[in-house]
C-alpha cells in the first residue's frame, strides 16, 4: 500500500495578523516606545510612541519572520519599518480584557420547578 504524502503542519493560532493597506493611517501599538528600522534592518535612532499615527507607505513579507511595514509619523514626519505587531487600526488600546467585560451574558433562565418524581418517572 502506496504512502499518502502528509500536509504541511497548520499553522499556530496565536495572535490574528495585522493585515494593513498601503495609504491607511495606522496607530503605534507598544509599551513606551519602538524603534523604527532602517532599510538594511538596523535600527534608526527615531522611534515612536505608543498611539502615534502613522501612514502606511508599503510592505514587505518576511515569511515566518513576520510582515513589516514602512511608515511616515503623522507629526514628526520620520520615516523605517516597524512589524506587523507593532501597528494596530484603532487609536485607543483594546485590551483582551475590556472586550471580554463587553461580551453580553445571556439571560439566567429561571430553574425548572421540582416535581418530587424520581428521574425517569412521568
Amino acid at each position: 500500500m502506496p504512502l499518502i504524502p502528509r500536509a504541511a503542519a497548520p499553522l499556530s493560532k496565536t495572535r490574528p495578523a495585522t493585515i494593513l493597506s498601503v495609504g491607511r493611517r495606522a496607530y503605534v501599538n507598544c509599551r513606551g516606545r519602538v524603534s523604527l528600522a532602517l532599510d538594511d534592518g538596523r535600527n534608526s535612532p527615531n522611534s515612536l510612541a505608543d498611539g502615534a499615527e502613522v501612514e502606511i507607505l508599503a510592505w514587505r513579507p518576511l515569511g515566518n519572520r513576520g510582515t513589516r511595514y514602512r511608515v511616515r509619523a503623522r507629526q514628526e514626519g520620520h520615516e523605517g519599518w516597524l512589524a506587523a505587531e507593532a501597528l494596530r487600526q484603532t487609536a485607543m488600546a483594546v485590551s483582551n480584557e475590556a472586550a471580554v467585560a463587553e461580551k453580553p451574558m445571556a439571560a439566567a433562565r429561571p430553574l425548572p420547578r421540582d416535581t418530587h418524581r424520581k428521574f425517569g418517572q412521568r
